[in-house]
């Protein structure tokens, strides 16, 4: 006979099992899986996934198909977006590490796939992780992994229990009454088989009028393998580039209005793209009387239109860009500075705010320079002092303050107008951890007009930057008269809206790009600042400190140190 200790155990046991089997069942009825295949093992891992598992004996290697609870996608955040940060940032399987980048394909608007090596154990392997969005709300993650050489990976059991994610969340989705939107397959074109990957060049064809065959408006367009596309003749005058966005699968395509197979319906705004009968990769399209069909005619001799604007920007920094230096380390020494000094003054001119400010470097020879346009250790002095002698004077220090005379006037010492404070130098290696900017306010009243402009740069201790501009205006907005324009700007995009007694209307522009020209990694060191960007460009600034490392000058401004909300709430209530 039992011991009540014993029952309650035994009692207990059986409610723990209870309650993991309803658990289990619970997140299978929210998150279902796809049917166990025969010959697979099906099982639960943790509360987040459901693992299917077969033995490849001949190969003697094992398959996994992993399925992940349904997540929330951030606000304007993409599948593709989604799938691409997790496969860059997240964690090889089994304990391994990565041998390369994820290569990430668009399949449908639904369903995007994506692949990456790895190697584990001395061995390799290989990840392809899918991405299933129904309602653009949500997003679902499933994987596949295989060894290196094991025929499995190409299994059509394998692939088929993966992509069986796509029915098992539209049939989640209608039960549950979250709202569909599935991309439509594009129509069937004769002796064309659509879909596939992209064949970047030039495609060229005509517009034929159907009722006559004759051919009018002759198109030329350049297909880029970075997913940028441009109009050489036709398309829409308003926009002759731009980022194409195309289904792996099902051959649906969109450059832009002018190849579309409707113009009635927004989402069915595309043309085909395939490969004909006889080899040739072809973009089609129709519209009413009007067919276009573009044939790829050769591969492309120009340059992507972002690497043209690249150019273009980088021609304009290098003229921009402060000649007179020489290498790191070999222009002035650190015992050759006396002192590099910030001065200051808050003034309020047309309406706005505003802080004078610069920065001079005093030589230990009493010679200052006006600025900094470079850092000093990369300052050719002979230089600077025989092509901008009027950048150079005389320094003296009286009652504590620095006074300085300028070529203009050689005896006569004056203070720099606001505050003097000393800049201190970095040690080698120094990390910063914090958002530092520097924000300006414009207000006219006479025109109801008011803006704000923040920029800055986002240091972390990892040794990662991020520079960032961002603002908004607004413009009118007096009560029952006239309407009310604002617009709020980033680095990403932009948004605007109008609204007045009677209507109201808004837009919405997002930039094109990966960031790589804004964020990468930074050293400092003295009184310089490297930056080297994630698209291979290298600057060099000039930067300094506070004693508290609450300031730092950047691209000839004092920023300041941004302090979270929460923080300055925390000060006051002190």
């Amino acid at each position: 006979m039992l011991t009540r200790r014993c029952q309650f155990v035994v009692a207990l046991t059986c409610f723990v099992a209870t309650f993991v089997v309803a658990s289990v069942s619970l997140a299978e009825s929210l998150h279902p899986v796809p049917k166990t295949p025969n010959g697979w093992e099906k099982k639960t891992v943790g509360r987040t996934a459901t693992v299917f598992s077969k033995k490849d004996l001949k190969n003697d290697k094992t398959l996994t198909v992993k399925f992940y609870q349904r997540q929330v996608l951030d606000t304007g955040q993409s599948i593709q977006q989604w799938l691409t940060a997790r496969m860059a940032t997240g964690k090889a399987p089994m304990k391994g590490k990565w041998s390369d980048a994820p290569v990430v394909v668009r399949q449908t608007g639904n369903i995007i796939e994506g692949t990456r090596n790895f190697t584990a154990q001395g061995k390799k392997y290989m990840v392809r992780g899918l991405a299933v969005g129904i309602d653009k709300v949500h997003v679902r993650f499933a994987s596949m992994t295989s060894s290196d050489g094991s025929k499995g990976f190409n299994d059509a059991i394998s692939i088929k229990l993966l992509y069986d994610l796509f029915g098992v969340e539209k049939d989640a989705a209608l039960k549950a009454s979250r709202g569909l939107n599935i991309e439509k397959n594009p129509p069937k074109v004769k002796n064309l088989k659509a879909g596939g990957p992209i064949k970047p060049g030039r495609y060229v064809g005509n517009a034929v009028n159907l009722r006559d065959n004759k051919a009018s408006v002759k198109y030329d367009l350049v297909l880029f393998d970075n997913g940028e596309f441009e109009f050489l003749a036709g398309g829409d005058k308003y926009r002759k580039t731009g980022q194409y966005v195309y289904s792996n699968a099902s051959g649906r395509l969109n450059v832009g209005k002018k190849l579309v197979n409707s113009t009635y319906k927004h989402e069915d705004e595309y043309c085909v793209y395939g490969k004909e009968s006889t080899g040739k990769m072809v973009i089609f399209a129709r519209e009413g009387r009007w067919q276009r069909k573009l044939k790829w005619v050769s591969e492309s001799d120009r340059p992507a239109p972002s690497e043209v604007k690249r150019a273009e920007e980088m021609a304009k920094a290098e003229a921009k860009r402060y000649k007179h230096v020489t290498a790191p380390g070999k222009g002035v020494q650190q015992d050759e500075i006396e002192s590099v000094m910030y001065a200051s003054e808050t003034n309020f001119r047309s309406g706005a705010v505003q802080l004078d400010q610069e920065a001079y470097l005093l030589m230990k020879d009493g010679r200052v320079l006006d600025g900094l346009p470079t850092s000093p250790e990369t300052l050719d002095v002979a230089v600077s002092r025989s092509r901008e002698p009027d950048r150079w004077g005389w320094w003296k220090k009286e009652k504590g303050n620095y006074t300085f005379a300028w070529p203009v006037r050689p005896r006569e010492y004056r203070q720099p107008k606001g505050s003097q404070v000393a800049g201190v130098p970095f040690e080698k290696g120094t990390r910063l951890a914090g958002d530092f900017g520097m924000a300006s306010t414009e207000v006219n009243l006479a025109s109801n007009y008011s803006s704000v402009r923040r920029w800055g740069i986002k240091l972390s201790e990892n040794g990662r930057f991020l520079k960032y501009r961002n603002g908004s205006t607004q413009i009118g907005g007096v009560p029952g008269m006239e309407a009310l324009s604002t617009t709020a700007w980033d680095d990403e995009g932009s948004v605007s809206s109008t609204t007045s007694p009677s209507v109201t209307t808004m837009s919405k522009r997002k930039k094109q790009g990966t960031g790589a020209d804004r964020m990468g990694s930074y050293e400092l060191d003295g009184y310089r600042m490297t930056l080297t960007f994630d698209d291979g460009r290298a600057e060099h600034h000039a930067t300094f400190t506070d004693g508290d490392q609450k300031h730092i000058w950047f691209q000839g401004t004092c920023l300041y140190k941004r302090v979270a909300k929460k923080k300055r709430a925390a000060k006051k209530k002190k």
